[in-house]
Protein backbone atom coordinates (compact mmCIF):
# COMPACT_ATOMS: atom_id res chain seq x y z
CA UNK A 1 0.00 0.00 0.00
CA UNK A 2 1.75 3.46 -1.18
CA UNK A 3 1.17 6.75 0.31
CA UNK A 4 1.27 10.15 -1.21
CA UNK A 5 3.54 12.20 1.31
CA UNK A 6 2.11 15.43 -0.63
CA UNK A 7 -1.55 14.39 -0.47
CA UNK A 8 -0.87 13.18 3.50
CA UNK A 9 0.44 16.08 4.08
CA UNK A 10 -2.53 18.38 2.85
CA UNK A 11 -5.42 15.84 4.28
CA UNK A 12 -3.79 15.90 7.71
CA UNK A 13 -3.31 19.50 7.72
CA UNK A 14 -6.50 19.84 6.49
CA UNK A 15 -8.09 17.72 9.94
CA UNK A 16 -5.99 20.54 11.61
CA UNK A 17 -7.22 23.45 10.16
CA UNK A 18 -10.29 22.27 10.90
CA UNK A 19 -10.16 21.33 13.66
CA UNK A 20 -8.76 25.27 14.31
CA UNK A 21 -12.19 26.45 12.87
CA UNK A 22 -14.28 24.40 15.21
CA UNK A 23 -12.37 25.82 18.12
CA UNK A 24 -12.98 29.47 17.06
CA UNK A 25 -16.70 29.01 16.27
CA UNK A 26 -16.89 27.63 19.79
CA UNK A 27 -15.22 30.68 21.19
CA UNK A 28 -17.45 33.20 19.27
CA UNK A 29 -20.29 31.14 20.67
CA UNK A 30 -19.00 32.23 24.13
CA UNK A 31 -19.87 35.83 23.18
CA UNK A 32 -22.08 37.62 25.59
CA UNK A 33 -23.57 40.86 25.25
CA UNK A 34 -25.28 42.61 28.18
CA UNK A 35 -28.49 44.84 28.01
CA UNK A 36 -28.06 46.42 31.16
CA UNK A 37 -27.63 45.69 34.96
CA UNK A 38 -29.73 47.21 37.88
CA UNK A 39 -29.37 46.94 41.35
CA UNK A 40 -31.06 46.18 44.75
CA UNK A 41 -30.40 46.18 48.68
CA UNK A 42 -31.72 44.43 51.05
CA UNK A 43 -30.25 42.53 54.69
CA UNK A 44 -29.25 45.02 56.27
CA UNK A 45 -27.45 44.74 59.54
CA UNK A 46 -26.86 47.18 62.16
CA UNK A 47 -24.46 46.74 64.92
CA UNK A 48 -27.27 46.66 67.39
CA UNK A 49 -27.69 43.13 65.54
CA UNK A 50 -31.26 43.96 64.26
CA UNK A 51 -31.52 43.28 60.34
CA UNK A 52 -33.44 46.03 58.04
CA UNK A 53 -35.28 45.31 54.83
CA UNK A 54 -37.35 47.20 52.24
CA UNK A 55 -38.72 49.41 52.99
CA UNK A 56 -37.11 50.66 55.85
CA UNK A 57 -37.69 52.70 58.75
CA UNK A 58 -36.36 55.72 60.92
CA UNK A 59 -32.52 55.05 60.90
CA UNK A 60 -32.56 53.04 57.75
CA UNK A 61 -34.27 54.33 54.11
CA UNK A 62 -34.19 52.26 51.13
CA UNK A 63 -33.87 55.06 48.20
CA UNK A 64 -34.01 54.92 44.24
CA UNK A 65 -32.47 58.54 43.02
CA UNK A 66 -32.41 58.28 39.39
CA UNK A 67 -30.77 55.17 38.07
CA UNK A 68 -29.09 54.57 41.84
CA UNK A 69 -30.29 52.36 44.15
CA UNK A 70 -29.49 53.44 47.43
CA UNK A 71 -29.63 52.53 51.12
CA UNK A 72 -28.69 55.12 53.67
CA UNK A 73 -28.24 54.74 57.38
CA UNK A 74 -27.36 56.48 61.04
CA UNK A 75 -28.72 59.40 62.74
CA UNK A 76 -26.98 62.23 61.07
CA UNK A 77 -24.79 65.54 62.55
CA UNK A 78 -25.51 67.51 59.62
CA UNK A 79 -27.75 66.86 56.54
CA UNK A 80 -27.40 63.29 55.07
CA UNK A 81 -27.46 59.80 56.78
CA UNK A 82 -24.56 57.79 55.54
CA UNK A 83 -24.87 54.70 53.10
CA UNK A 84 -24.12 52.72 49.69
CA UNK A 85 -25.92 53.66 46.01
CA UNK A 86 -24.99 51.12 43.25
CA UNK A 87 -26.31 52.40 39.51
CA UNK A 88 -25.64 49.46 37.17
CA UNK A 89 -24.41 49.67 33.61
CA UNK A 90 -25.90 50.14 29.68
CA UNK A 91 -25.07 47.49 27.11
CA UNK A 92 -21.54 45.86 26.41
CA UNK A 93 -20.08 42.99 25.35
CA UNK A 94 -17.55 40.69 26.17
CA UNK A 95 -16.47 36.75 26.05
CA UNK A 96 -16.71 34.24 28.82
CA UNK A 97 -13.59 34.25 31.27
CA UNK A 98 -13.36 38.27 30.20
CA UNK A 99 -13.67 40.75 33.17
CA UNK A 100 -16.39 43.39 32.83
CA UNK A 101 -17.70 46.04 34.50
CA UNK A 102 -21.47 45.54 36.88
CA UNK A 103 -21.92 48.81 37.74
CA UNK A 104 -20.54 51.43 39.71
CA UNK A 105 -20.23 51.33 43.91
CA UNK A 106 -20.92 54.76 45.59
CA UNK A 107 -20.35 55.27 49.50
CA UNK A 108 -21.75 58.45 51.38
CA UNK A 109 -19.40 58.98 54.24
CA UNK A 110 -21.27 61.20 56.72
CA UNK A 111 -21.24 62.03 60.30
CA UNK A 112 -23.59 60.12 61.89
CA UNK A 113 -24.43 58.69 64.94
CA UNK A 114 -25.45 54.85 65.96
CA UNK A 115 -27.17 52.96 64.51
CA UNK A 116 -24.15 51.88 62.18
CA UNK A 117 -24.25 49.06 59.33
CA UNK A 118 -21.52 46.36 59.57
CA UNK A 119 -23.12 44.58 56.57
CA UNK A 120 -25.76 45.00 54.11
CA UNK A 121 -26.92 42.55 50.63
CA UNK A 122 -26.45 43.74 47.08
CA UNK A 123 -28.58 42.06 44.43
CA UNK A 124 -26.93 42.52 40.87
CA UNK A 125 -29.86 41.96 38.23
CA UNK A 126 -27.69 41.28 34.93
CA UNK A 127 -30.01 41.61 31.93
CA UNK A 128 -28.70 39.55 29.01
CA UNK A 129 -29.06 39.86 25.16
CA UNK A 130 -27.31 37.41 24.46
CA UNK A 131 -28.25 34.70 25.17
CA UNK A 132 -31.25 36.34 25.88
CA UNK A 133 -31.68 35.47 30.12
CA UNK A 134 -31.90 37.84 32.88
CA UNK A 135 -30.73 36.92 36.47
CA UNK A 136 -30.02 38.01 40.00
CA UNK A 137 -26.89 37.46 42.14
CA UNK A 138 -27.22 37.93 45.68
CA UNK A 139 -23.95 39.55 47.26
CA UNK A 140 -22.78 40.62 50.48
CA UNK A 141 -21.04 43.58 51.98
CA UNK A 142 -19.03 43.72 54.90
CA UNK A 143 -19.00 47.98 55.96
CA UNK A 144 -16.31 49.56 58.51
CA UNK A 145 -17.97 52.70 59.65
CA UNK A 146 -14.70 54.08 61.35
CA UNK A 147 -15.50 56.27 64.70
CA UNK A 148 -13.30 59.30 64.30
CA UNK A 149 -10.47 60.11 66.10
CA UNK A 150 -7.04 61.73 65.90
CA UNK A 151 -3.82 59.74 64.29
CA UNK A 152 -2.82 57.14 65.50
CA UNK A 153 -6.24 55.71 66.77
CA UNK A 154 -7.68 56.40 63.12
CA UNK A 155 -4.97 55.98 60.45
CA UNK A 156 -6.80 54.88 57.50
CA UNK A 157 -7.42 57.02 54.40
CA UNK A 158 -6.15 60.61 53.42
CA UNK A 159 -8.11 62.32 55.28
CA UNK A 160 -8.00 59.57 58.13
CA UNK A 161 -10.91 58.07 59.79
CA UNK A 162 -11.94 56.47 56.23
CA UNK A 163 -15.08 53.81 56.08
CA UNK A 164 -13.90 50.73 54.00
CA UNK A 165 -16.35 48.85 52.37
CA UNK A 166 -14.92 45.16 51.79
CA UNK A 167 -15.75 41.83 49.74
CA UNK A 168 -14.89 39.04 52.16
CA UNK A 169 -11.98 37.20 51.58
CA UNK A 170 -13.87 33.67 50.32
CA UNK A 171 -16.39 35.80 48.38
CA UNK A 172 -19.09 32.88 46.73
CA UNK A 173 -19.60 32.59 43.19
CA UNK A 174 -22.92 32.34 41.61
CA UNK A 175 -23.78 30.28 39.58
CA UNK A 176 -27.07 29.92 36.42
CA UNK A 177 -27.82 27.17 33.91
CA UNK A 178 -28.31 28.30 29.80
CA UNK A 179 -29.64 25.65 27.35
CA UNK A 180 -28.17 22.92 30.02
CA UNK A 181 -24.96 24.55 30.44
CA UNK A 182 -23.43 26.07 34.12
CA UNK A 183 -22.14 29.61 34.45
CA UNK A 184 -20.92 31.11 37.12
CA UNK A 185 -20.59 34.95 38.21
CA UNK A 186 -18.03 35.81 40.18
CA UNK A 187 -17.47 39.11 41.62
CA UNK A 188 -13.81 40.31 41.81
CA UNK A 189 -13.97 43.39 43.08
CA UNK A 190 -13.33 47.61 43.05
CA UNK A 191 -11.37 49.08 40.72
CA UNK A 192 -8.04 50.28 42.25
CA UNK A 193 -7.49 53.55 40.73
CA UNK A 194 -3.83 53.62 40.46
CA UNK A 195 -3.31 49.81 39.16
CA UNK A 196 -6.80 49.50 37.40
CA UNK A 197 -7.05 46.25 39.17
CA UNK A 198 -9.61 44.71 40.84
CA UNK A 199 -9.42 44.73 44.64
CA UNK A 200 -11.39 43.60 47.37
CA UNK A 201 -10.98 46.50 49.39
CA UNK A 202 -12.87 49.93 49.26
CA UNK A 203 -11.21 53.12 51.40
CA UNK A 204 -14.07 55.52 51.37
CA UNK A 205 -12.34 59.10 53.42
CA UNK A 206 -15.14 61.53 55.03
CA UNK A 207 -14.17 64.46 52.52
CA UNK A 208 -17.91 65.71 52.13
CA UNK A 209 -18.41 63.91 48.87
CA UNK A 210 -19.22 60.46 48.00
CA UNK A 211 -16.64 58.42 47.04
CA UNK A 212 -16.74 55.79 44.30
CA UNK A 213 -15.91 53.13 42.56
CA UNK A 214 -16.37 50.44 39.95
CA UNK A 215 -17.51 46.96 40.30
CA UNK A 216 -16.04 44.44 38.42
CA UNK A 217 -17.08 40.81 37.60
CA UNK A 218 -16.60 37.17 34.90
CA UNK A 219 -18.30 34.82 33.66
CA UNK A 220 -16.97 31.50 33.47
CA UNK A 221 -18.12 28.14 31.97
CA UNK A 222 -16.58 24.50 31.74
CA UNK A 223 -14.68 24.73 28.64
CA UNK A 224 -15.34 22.38 26.02
CA UNK A 225 -12.32 20.15 25.07
CA UNK A 226 -11.06 20.50 21.54
CA UNK A 227 -8.91 17.60 20.24
CA UNK A 228 -4.81 18.84 20.10
CA UNK A 229 -3.50 19.14 16.61
CA UNK A 230 -1.12 16.05 17.39
CA UNK A 231 -4.12 13.79 18.10
CA UNK A 232 -6.07 15.14 14.63
CA UNK A 233 -3.03 13.69 12.98
CA UNK A 234 -2.88 10.85 14.30
CA UNK A 235 -6.44 10.57 13.46
CA UNK A 236 -5.91 11.78 9.91
CA UNK A 237 -3.27 8.78 9.74
CA UNK A 238 -5.63 6.16 10.96
CA UNK A 239 -8.43 6.97 8.78
CA UNK A 240 -5.99 6.81 5.56
CA UNK A 241 -4.29 3.96 6.55
CA UNK A 242 -8.40 2.71 6.66
CA UNK A 243 -9.18 3.92 3.26
CA UNK A 244 -6.13 2.11 1.75
CA UNK A 245 -6.70 -0.97 2.84
CA UNK A 246 -10.20 -1.11 1.72
CA UNK A 247 -8.87 0.21 -1.55
CA UNK A 248 -6.60 -2.72 -1.07
CA UNK A 249 -9.40 -5.07 -0.55
CA UNK A 250 -11.22 -3.93 -3.83
CA UNK A 251 -8.26 -4.57 -6.17
CA UNK A 252 -7.59 -7.95 -4.19
CA UNK A 253 -11.48 -8.59 -5.29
Amino acid sequence: MKFNLSTLTKTTLSGVAITATLGCLASSADALTLASSSGSWSNVLLDNGITVNPPGGNTVEFLTVGNESQVRWGVPLSDEKSGLGFTGVTSQSFDVGEMFSVGTLRHFNQSVTQPFVTKADLGITLDFITPSVSQTFNFTFDINETINQPPPACPVGNPPCADIVTLPSTFPTETFNIGGVDYTLELLGFRDPVTGEPVKQFVSPENGRPNSATLFAKITTPSEKVPEPTAMVGLGLFGLYLIGRRNQKQKLH
